[in-house]
């Protein structure tokens, strides 16, 4: 099983390698409402308000940042940040959760925020007392994610995880307006295991399914058909196996990582990998403009199930590699 920071038990971050690298960000951007409701419990006598509000942000480095942590200034966004306020005002504490998008030079980080609104951790009697307990305009938490598409070698497969902390104007329906806050974490890389890899540069058909090392590869036609066979081509001098619609990499044992090397010469294909019960763990899109090949790293927990969609069928498997 792949090491995931947002999920290690004690024993998991005793027994993985890991390589750490100070993340430490200052944050600006904008709190908006998008929708408020109140909901009223009789059974209970109690009354909550949900909002649903957007973040957007910039983010960028502070006095802690590691050489690697500067990689990941850029722009942090959150669609679907909720929270659910006591007593019906969004005056009163509440907590959230959200999943982010932050976009930088390194890569695209996805991943999930969670967390407590109006709220002051930094109260006496154990701190210096620069809030009170029922802190207004505050929210802090924990985020973790996934780099997606790394840039750089080096942070292929890398998570981040830090505590946040954000400031913004409180309103009664949740507040609205100028955000700013910190982030102050961690970027974690795993010592994985060498990958095996198998290229398809020799042109010529095998059958469909198609059997490599520990990997089945199924290709699907438009109409939801397998065609007799599998076809290595070579096209504008990209020599690949042909995907066709649709194709299912299913590996004989779970695995951590899946690299697929690909050219399109349409429309860029969707990849995503699958656990054993069927729940996505990975995502990727290619980036790249028609005839260039990319690398798409997809990493996770127990992948046995890749997929590809190629909604044009022109979409070539140079190389394929799994860890």
């Amino acid at each position: 099983m792949a090491f995931s920071v947002c999920e290690a038990r004690p024993a998991e971050l005793a027994r993985a390698v890991l390589c750490l690298d100070e993340l430490s960000k200052d944050v600006k951007g904008e709190l908006i409402i998008v929708d408020a409701d109140r909901d009223v419990c009789d059974k209970l006598d109690c009354v909550t308000l949900t909002s649903e509000h957007v973040i957007r942000a910039e983010i960028r480095s502070h006095a802690c940042d590691s050489e690697i942590g500067r990689l990941f200034d850029g722009r942090f966004s959150v669609k679907d940040l909720t929270t659910v306020f006591a007593h019906g005002t969004g005056l009163a504490r509440g907590l959230h959760a959200g999943t982010f998008v932050w976009r930088t030079s390194a890569g695209v980080v996805q991943g999930r925020l969670s967390g407590m609104t109006n709220e002051g951790t930094h109260r006496e009697p154990a701190f210096k007392g620069c809030q009170e307990c029922g802190e207004r305009g505050v929210m802090e938490g924990k985020l973790c994610g996934r780099l997606v598409r790394a840039t750089d070698p080096r942070l292929a497969g890398a998570q981040l995880t830090a505590a946040y902390r954000f400031a913004f104007e409180a309103t009664e329906k949740g507040g609205e307006g100028g955000l700013v806050g910190t982030i102050e974490g961690l970027v974690v890389r795993t010592c994985q295991p060498v990958a095996e890899c198998v290229s398809f540069g020799t042109v010529g058909t095998d059958t469909n399914p198609r059997v490599v090392g520990p990997v089945t590869i199924e290709t699907r036609d438009p109409s939801g058909v397998n065609p007799p066979q599998t076809e290595v081509v070579t096209w504008a001098g990209q020599t690949g196996l042909h995907l066709w619609h649709t194709s299912t990499l299913t590996f004989a044992q779970p695995f951590s990582q899946v690299e697929l090397t690909m050219v399109h010469f349409s429309t860029a294909p969707k990849v995503t990998a699958y656990d054993a019960g069927g729940t996505p763990v990975a995502t990727a899109t290619m980036a790249v403009p028609q005839q260039t090949p990319e690398t798409l790293v997809l990493t996770g927990a127990g992948i046995v199930t890749v997929v590809v969609d190629a909604p044009s069928d022109e979409v070539l498997l140079t190389r394929l590699c799994w860890a």
